[in-house]
């Protein structure tokens, strides 16, 4: 799974300054100036370029694991046993066998952060209980969100560029799951930084570096990121 941050284009606010012939007339009133985007730089964000790969043990109490760019958290009882349960897209909102007690599985992710933003898959693919939350989550940013809080607060589509997207493999197009399922919609805190959503399956996520989109009905793939966190 990878996640991808988009950059921010500049916003420029075009006004005009006009005067009739009399000289006695003032200068028109300038137009208020639009606040410019703020400026994205992944390179800023203090995080090494190039693969690292790490694994982990979760049971049936859950934990929280740090993967670097990445921490995957899972709640008790949250991971189905893939000796006895189903897999696919048709099957991550129907219940399952969880691990019982004794059983765990050691899980191998790999995290590629580039220039385009970090990305993160998992294996072996597994999927979840939907009455459990697994949250993946980011504080890569976290400087960069808490530097720019005030602009984000009033420019909410901006945060669109945060987006945490679905990716069957690593390096592939990633799958904007949220669109048809709300619950998996990414969250951003203000107040923290953290960027994060659940999930419901592993293989892979990641957030990719472009332009943040204008939610509307005419681009369905565009949704607004759920802001939490005091403002």
């Amino acid at each position: 799974m990878h996640a991808s941050v988009r950059g921010f284009a500049t916003l420029v606010a075009l006004f005009s300054i006009g005067a009739c012939s009399d000289p006695t007339t003032s200068l028109r009133r300038a137009a208020p100036q639009a606040p410019a985007a703020p400026a994205f730089d992944f390179s800023a964000t203090g995080t090494a370029l190039g693969v690292s790969e790490s694994d982990f043990v979760v049971d049936g109490g859950g934990g929280s694991f740090s993967l670097g760019a990445y921490t995957v958290t899972f709640s008790g009882n949250s991971v189905c046993d893939p000796a006895v349960s189903t897999y696919g897209e048709t099957e991550w909102d129907k219940n399952c066998t969880v691990l019982g007690d004794g059983q765990s599985i050691k899980v191998h992710a790999t995290v590629s952060r580039t220039s385009d933003g970090i990305a993160v898959d998992f294996t072996p693919s597994l999927r979840f209980s939907p009455s459990a939350k697994v949250i993946v989550s980011t504080d890569v940013f976290a400087s960069y969100i808490l530097e720019n809080q005030d602009y984000f607060k009033t420019h909410r589509s901006a945060l669109s560029a945060f987006a945490i997207l679905y990716t069957p493999s690593l390096g592939s197009k990633g799958v904007s799951d949220f669109t048809t399922d709300r619950s998996v919609a990414t969250h951003v805190d203000l107040s923290t930084g953290l960027v994060w959503r659940r999930v419901k399956h592993f293989s892979g996520y990641s957030i990719i570096t472009g332009e943040a989109c204008e939610p509307s009905p005419d681009n369905p793939d565009c949704v607004e990121i759920d802001t939490d966190g005091k403002e």
